[in-house]
């Protein structure tokens, strides 16, 4: 790819999602703590129950600029969602 053309670049859209956690990471956390220290409030943390906490979002960009993020309720899953913002996008961004 790094012999391609200017031109060919700049008929390029880019694609990319990001998945944001609203109550913490989905990661492992570990808590450093002395023998029978495990009930002690600085070693917990807080959690609460909800119905899952994220969003996935969707957004596209090409070399004349960036356009629509939308938000994808279900995960990969509803490919239309995807096709028609890129429908809606490379004209605005000159593609």
């Amino acid at each position: 790819m790094v012999d391609k053309v200017i031109s060919f670049w700049e008929s390029v859209i880019f694609v990319d999602e990001s998945k944001f956690n609203i109550f913490g990471s989905d990661g492992r956390i570990s808590v450093w703590r002395k023998p029978n220290e495990e009930l002690n409030p600085k070693n917990l943390l807080p959690t609460a129950k909800h119905g899952g906490g994220g969003i996935m979002v969707c957004g596209c960009s090409a070399a004349s600029g960036m356009e629509n993020l939308v938000s994808l309720k279900i995960i990969w899953t509803n490919i239309s969602i995807l096709k028609e913002n890129l429908k809606i996008s490379a004209p605005k961004l000159g593609i």
